[in-house]
Protein backbone atom coordinates (compact mmCIF):
# COMPACT_ATOMS: atom_id res chain seq x y z
CA UNK A 1 0.00 0.00 0.00
CA UNK A 2 1.26 3.32 -1.15
CA UNK A 3 1.75 6.06 1.72
CA UNK A 4 -0.50 9.77 1.07
CA UNK A 5 1.10 12.24 -0.62
CA UNK A 6 2.38 14.90 1.38
CA UNK A 7 0.62 18.16 0.53
CA UNK A 8 2.33 20.55 -1.69
CA UNK A 9 3.13 24.05 -1.49
CA UNK A 10 0.83 26.64 -4.02
CA UNK A 11 3.31 28.30 -6.98
CA UNK A 12 4.43 31.32 -7.24
CA UNK A 13 2.08 31.83 -10.21
CA UNK A 14 -1.12 30.77 -7.78
CA UNK A 15 -0.30 33.04 -4.99
CA UNK A 16 -0.56 36.12 -7.44
CA UNK A 17 -3.25 35.06 -9.49
CA UNK A 18 -5.23 34.13 -6.29
CA UNK A 19 -4.02 37.65 -4.67
CA UNK A 20 -5.17 39.43 -7.91
CA UNK A 21 -8.32 37.92 -7.13
CA UNK A 22 -8.92 38.36 -3.87
CA UNK A 23 -7.61 42.11 -4.37
CA UNK A 24 -10.27 42.69 -6.57
CA UNK A 25 -13.04 41.82 -3.77
CA UNK A 26 -11.44 43.43 -0.88
CA UNK A 27 -8.91 46.06 -1.76
CA UNK A 28 -5.86 46.65 0.81
CA UNK A 29 -5.70 42.47 1.67
CA UNK A 30 -2.86 41.39 3.00
CA UNK A 31 -1.27 37.42 2.77
CA UNK A 32 -0.79 36.69 6.17
CA UNK A 33 0.33 32.90 5.62
CA UNK A 34 1.17 30.96 2.70
CA UNK A 35 1.71 27.36 3.43
CA UNK A 36 0.21 23.75 2.30
CA UNK A 37 -3.00 24.26 3.06
CA UNK A 38 -3.37 27.78 1.38
CA UNK A 39 -2.95 31.01 1.22
CA UNK A 40 -4.60 32.60 4.25
CA UNK A 41 -5.31 36.69 3.77
CA UNK A 42 -6.19 39.33 6.44
CA UNK A 43 -8.79 41.52 5.40
CA UNK A 44 -10.36 44.91 6.34
CA UNK A 45 -14.05 44.33 8.12
CA UNK A 46 -14.81 48.06 7.33
CA UNK A 47 -13.09 50.09 4.66
CA UNK A 48 -13.31 53.36 6.05
CA UNK A 49 -12.01 52.18 9.26
CA UNK A 50 -8.41 51.89 9.62
CA UNK A 51 -8.82 51.36 13.67
CA UNK A 52 -10.27 48.09 13.87
CA UNK A 53 -8.65 44.91 14.80
CA UNK A 54 -6.25 44.29 17.81
CA UNK A 55 -3.98 46.81 17.37
CA UNK A 56 -3.23 45.53 13.95
CA UNK A 57 -4.16 49.19 11.49
CA UNK A 58 -7.83 48.14 10.56
CA UNK A 59 -7.38 44.60 9.64
CA UNK A 60 -8.65 42.44 12.91
CA UNK A 61 -8.11 38.76 13.31
CA UNK A 62 -10.26 37.43 10.62
CA UNK A 63 -8.73 35.31 8.42
CA UNK A 64 -10.10 33.98 4.75
CA UNK A 65 -8.23 31.26 3.71
CA UNK A 66 -8.34 29.84 -0.06
CA UNK A 67 -7.60 25.99 -0.42
CA UNK A 68 -7.32 24.35 -3.53
CA UNK A 69 -10.55 21.28 -4.81
CA UNK A 70 -8.78 18.78 -2.38
CA UNK A 71 -8.39 21.14 0.59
Amino acid sequence: MSRPAAPSMPTEKQIRDLYEVVSTLSPGVKISRIGPDGVTFNYRVNEDDDSGGSGSGGFPDRPFSARGKNG
